[in-house]
């Protein structure tokens, strides 16, 4: 319900006013009536009306002054003025202090009517403005946490050099971000993470997100100031404000104390590990893409460093440009002695041209995959050309290929290459693509003996025996009779009878000592494989 006052000097007009028409049919209550402008203000001051009918000439305050105070504390009330023939200087005045309209006396019926109709029409689309403004205002508020880390990644990625802009949108989003202040830009990224957040959940994946921002925002409260957040997955930034008495003389102890965090949690969660890079400083926050760019070359120098360690952006500076003639050489040597299966001789060129890449230091990631792929691609077109390639061995290349874009150091990349080429020059030295079988299962079983207590997987296995997946499964299966999963199987639930027979250990226990996280899975594939519940199996064997 709406409420509205009138304001006239004359009270046949007021009371006219009040019954000449249904206000309650429009959703307005007549709450009071004054008789001069200083009454007025009064009475509006106390009720609040959301509408005013004034008279605009009235003794002592006038119908203008009172609704220019009006406007200092109500700005959105509404006001219809009502004027005689004779007031038409008052009429400018008063239609400059944005009235709703105005009536002259005497008042027509019709034409009030369509003035009230209009005052609610107003008052409806502002409340369906307003609405709208509140429910985007709520959804704002929820998106802020989402807006800010928009904000802090446009910082490390775009750069904006309008510092006016800049201080705006900190100021909006309420950080704790000055514009001058001197800042650092820090790279967390999961070593191998394509194939770490492979062979997990999504829950998990996200938990350890979480967990490792959070870890990063403790530490960077604890000692300064700044803020953490996930560039992409499986890489998180900090900026960290660097301190005016300390400045870059804070960032090696910090990151030793980060490193010591982050890897005594992951060592409790799970076997991950982490390469830290650290950028230059930054003058202000203008700055701060070039340190987040410099943090990001540093972090690539783990290519040639190795992996899990931190490394700061001047550590590597390149020694030489690459000599992709050499290279273009030593491709061509490949092709040439892989006709003769000589695994020496093809270790001599590999070592030859990971050298190469070492000694060029400058060289980017993209680069040495891109010549890594090049020599799986001579090695491609000599089966092809040879007629040595098989429909398993298909399989297994593609699998080389795929895995070989996972990997992320040189020294990985060396051994990853090395072992395929090793293998094709065994299948030429004996003219088939017979494989030391035995020695393949062997391994494969030592494997499952030593780790079937963990999340075991079989790209854990072809990695370890430096395989395709698809090889082992077909091998492992032509010569046990029976699939990799099945016998890691066998393994745990003849592991598990041991264990209910001659220990007390708690079944829960005994789950997770055989590689189950989950009790009731445990005893899903214990019944399976044993026709009876591992309590029962216990009380059979320990009467």
């Amino acid at each position: 319900m709406y409420k509205l006052i009138i304001v006239d000097d004359e009270y046949s007009t007021r009371n006219g006013l009040k019954v000449c028409i249904n206000w309650l049919e429009y959703g307005i209550e007549v709450i009071g009536e004054a008789e001069n402008g200083m009454k007025g203000l009064a009475l509006a001051q106390s009720c609040r009306p959301d509408i005013v009918l004034t008279d605009v000439k009235m003794p002592g305050m006038d119908g203008i002054e009172m609704v220019r105070r009006l406007r200092e504390v109500m700005p959105e009330i509404k006001i219809v003025y009502i004027s005689g023939y004779d007031d038409i200087a008052y009429l400018k005045s008063a239609i400059k202090m944005d009235a709703v309209d105005y009536i002259l006396k005497p008042v027509n019926l019709d034409e009030l009517t369509a003035v009230v109709e209009k005052i609610m029409d107003m008052s409806k689309r502002e409340e369906r403005a307003n609405d709208l403004l509140q429910r985007m205002s709520t959804k704002l508020q929820q998106s802020i946490p989402l807006l800010k880390e928009k904000f802090l990644i446009q910082l490390i990625r775009d750069g904006n050099p309008d510092r006016a802009q800049i201080e705006r949108r900190i100021d909006f989003l309420e950080l704790r971000l000055s514009y001058d202040a001197s800042y650092c830009a820090l790279i967390i990224r999961i070593d191998n993470a394509i194939t770490v957040f492979e062979a997990m959940s999504e829950q998990n994946t996200q938990l350890i997100s979480f967990a490792i921002q959070n870890i990063c925002q403790e530490l960077v409260d604890q000692r300064t100031s700044g803020y953490a957040f996930e560039n992409r997955r499986g890489e998180y930034v900090l900026i960290i404000a660097l301190p005016e008495t300390l400045g870059e003389d804070i960032l090696l102890p910090f990151v030793e104390e980060l490193t010591s965090s982050l890897h005594g949690f992951l060592k409790r969660l799970a076997e991950i590990h982490l390469t830290i890079g650290i950028g230059g400083s930054a003058a202000h926050l203008g700055q701060l893409t070039e340190s987040y760019q410099t943090a990001a070359e540093a972090i690539e120098r783990k290519l040639f460093l190795g992996r899990n360690q931190a490394v700061m952006y001047d550590a590597m500076a390149a020694s030489k440009d690459v000599d992709y003639r050499r290279i273009n050489e030593l491709l061509a040597a490949i092709a040439s002695v892989l006709k003769t299966g000589d695994a020496e001789q093809i270790e001599q060129l590999l070592e030859a041209i990971f050298r190469e890449l070492i000694l060029s230091r400058g060289i980017s990631y993209k680069d040495c995959q891109r010549i890594c792929l090049q020599v799986l691609l001579v090695a491609s077109q000599f089966l092809s050309e040879f007629g040595l390639r098989t429909g398993l061995q298909n399989g297994e290349e593609s699998e080389v290929w795929e895995q070989l874009l996972k990997l992320e150091t040189l020294d990985e990349m060396s051994r990853h290459i090395k072992h395929y080429l090793f293998s094709i020059c065994r299948q030429v030295e004996t003219k088939s693509f017979k494989k030391d079988h035995d020695d393949v299962i062997g391994k494969i079983i030592r494997i499952i003996g030593e780790r079937y207590a963990e999340n075991l997987t079989i790209s854990d296995i072809a990695q370890r025996v430096y395989l395709a997946k698809t090889y082992i499964c077909l091998l492992f299966k032509q010569e046990t009779g029976e699939t990799i999963n099945e016998y890691i199987t066998r393994v745990r639930m003849e592991k598990a009878k041991e264990l209910l027979k001659e220990t007390d250990k708690k079944l829960a226990d005994i789950s997770q000592a055989i590689g189950y996280v989950e009790p009731s899975y445990f005893t899903k594939q214990f019944r399976k494989y044993t026709g009876m519940t591992p309590s029962d199996y216990r009380d059979i064997h320990r009467r």
